[in-house]
């Protein structure tokens, strides 16, 4: 985004721009019709079109008609013509295929442009590699601050037989050092980074988190797993001016990626609130550049006293529907995930790990007296629950606080949420239905690779042939939603489009039953139905134009599809438009009324 200085004030943007999109973008000329003083004028009008709605009672038109910001008609090209006036701007379509705005429900906004701009050394590497790797971003990161990095493997760092923590004092002596993982779950620190933050002389673990020892001298290793993790992160990355200027900064760019991948709500699912990241999406409200729907988390601490964080998140929350950003979801992580031992199992792992005193059967972020009572609390504070969860032991535990808040709360229609979903036991998996808990899957290419689940073999067993059952759970009825998990996956909506197509599976949905979990029930999980995730009359014109039909082209020509045009109300935040004076930076949000 370039620029902000020049937004304009005007409706007349709107008219400006949508001249150049047809002429530029699409190649048409854009006509201005005539008066038609029995019919209410419409400011834009997208004709020519193959439209998918989203709308079982309408699911195909070729035209719409625009007023406000919102669909005033939807229909044929000569019904919706009807709507013309002497300011009416007409967009021809040219056959493209127009549909919803994809919503995507979890997601690090925040921290993906963070990271944008940190230093990255090897996922998986080796001692010498890293010396060198962090000796060069200690170089290049003046000052007497903290050093930061990511992309390191923990796991990988452990099989070491040199200490991770002595390697990053050799590259980084003087000076706190930081290497955050490449999988959200764990950080690598050096000695002066321990002592920054205490963990040097801690003797148990801090709850919910790891500090992994030696097992024969009970040396700290420098790798701090789970919620351990998160103070280390905090102290590097303290909300100061600076840090909150350059995470801005990555923000904006962030907001960008969305915009072009076609993506109009989301929810943050990070919402780390100590760092200051809450202040990093109002200030975009502030200064007009946010170009998405947020319905937003705030990360629930383990770690910290609670009738304190209870006080500190219902002072940070907010839920007028009437705003561009909310931050009405609180995210709670129950467990870690599979591929460090830390996912909650039923029964035990196949395997065991180089982490000394991990319970065979995995680990919890809280007690199970502590998870119900934040459960309770939060839903009557007005929260949406959205827990993480990866195995079937966290699924369940899940699935039970929910149940007791609830019951406590006497509440019906909390669209509460489970991500992930590694693991569901099959005794689990009707009480999603039951409860109206919203199952929330990640199905990239990386998810679904058979060679994924082939290494998860030698962790789990015979269960990782069961992982990630979405359509099984589809099939029983689960409410069901697809995210991202951007940036620890693609973002991309027509990747994992064509990665859950090319599942072979005997119950994978067709392209059409996709669609909606992308659209609609996500706008459903986040009480936004009645005003966005399809095309109907009185919704909003959040709508994006495809250089492809969905359903036209073959699955394997999906994850080629080209967003040209993305509107947020009415108002274009991406096109193709090669000037940047009449692209996204002059933007105007819109309030949805």
């Amino acid at each position: 985004m370039k620029n902000y200085q020049k937004r304009a004030t005007l409706f007349v943007l709107l008219v400006a721009i949508t001249v150049l999109v047809s002429a530029q973008c699409s190649g048409n000329t854009v006509e201005t019709a005539q008066a038609v003083p029995t019919a209410v004028s419409a400011d834009l009008i997208l004709h020519n079109g193959a439209i998918y709605t989203v709308n079982e009672a309408q699911p195909w038109v070729e035209a719409v008609a625009v007023k406000d910001g919102r669909f005033l008609h939807i229909g044929t090209d000569d019904s919706v013509m009807a709507y013309k006036g002497s300011g009416t701007q007409l967009l021809d379509l040219e056959g493209r295929m127009m549909m919803p705005g994809f919503q995507d429900p979890h997601m690090h906004t925040v921290e993906a442009g963070i990271y944008e701009d940190l230093c990255f050394v090897a996922q998986y590497g080796w001692p010498n590699q890293y010396l060198n790797q962090m000796t060069a971003c200690a170089a290049a990161q003046s000052g007497e601050g903290w050093v930061r990095a990511v992309g390191a493997n923990m796991s990988n760092l452990l099989e070491f037989s040199q200490l991770p923590i002595d390697i990053l004092d050799q590259a980084v002596p003087d000076r706190p050092a930081i290497v955050i993982d490449d999988l959200g779950h764990g950080v690598w620190l050096n000695t002066l980074a321990m002592q920054a933050i205490g963990y040097d002389v801690m003797v148990d673990d801090p709850q919910g988190g790891i500090l992994v020892r030696t097992f024969d001298t009970d040396e700290l290793t420098g790798v701090v797993l789970e919620n351990g993790q998160q103070k280390a992160i905090t102290a590097a990355f303290p909300p100061t001016p600076e840090n909150l200027d350059l995470a801005y900064d990555g923000f904006l760019n962030a907001l960008d990626t969305l915009a072009q991948n076609g993506i109009t709500s989301v929810s943050d699912a990070g919402g780390y609130w100590p760092r200051g990241h809450h202040t990093i999406w109002q200030r975009a409200v502030d200064e007009n550049t946010l170009t998405v729907r947020a319905s937003n988390a705030l990360y629930v601490f383990p770690d910290r006293d609670f009738d304190e964080q209870m006080a500190d998140l219902e002072a940070i929350y907010s839920n007028d529907p009437n705003q561009l950003l909310r931050f009405n979801q609180a995210k709670i992580y129950v467990d870690g995930i599979l591929d460090q031992g830390t996912s909650a199992l039923y029964d035990p792992y196949d395997t065991t790990f180089n982490v000394p005193g991990l319970p065979t059967d995995g680990f919890l972020y809280f007690t199970t007296d502590t998870l119900n009572q934040y459960a309770t609390e939060l839903e009557a504070a007005g929260f949406q629950l959205h827990f993480h969860v990866t195995g079937d032991r966290g699924a369940g535990l899940a699935l039970d606080a929910i149940e007791t808040a609830t019951i406590a709360n006497n509440t019906t229609d909390g669209r509460h949420r489970l991500t992930h979903l590694y693991l569901v036991d099959s005794a689990d998996r009707p009480r999603f239905n039951a409860l109206s808990v919203i199952a929330d899957f990640q199905l990239a290419p990386s998810s679904t690779d058979p060679d994924y689940a082939a290494w998860l073999h030698t962790l789990i067993g015979d269960r990782a042939d069961d992982l990630l059952p979405a359509f099984d759970m589809l099939d029983q009825n689960a409410p069901m939603v697809i995210s991202s998990d951007w940036d620890a996956d693609v973002l991309s909506p027509f990747v994992k489009i064509e990665s859950i197509l090319s599942l072979n599976k005997p119950n994978v949905p067709e392209l059409a039953a996709i669609i909606p979990m992308m659209t609609l029930d996500v706008a459903y999980l986040l009480h936004q139905e009645e005003a966005t995730g399809s095309i109907e009359v009185g919704k909003m014109a959040d709508l994006i134009i495809l250089d492809q039909n969905l359903f036209e082209i073959s699955t394997n020509q999906i994850d080629n599809t080209n967003v040209l045009l993305t509107m947020l109300g009415g108002e274009i935040i991406y096109s193709t438009l090669p000037d940047p004076e009449v692209s996204i930076s002059q933007f105007i949000p819109i309030v949805v009324n």
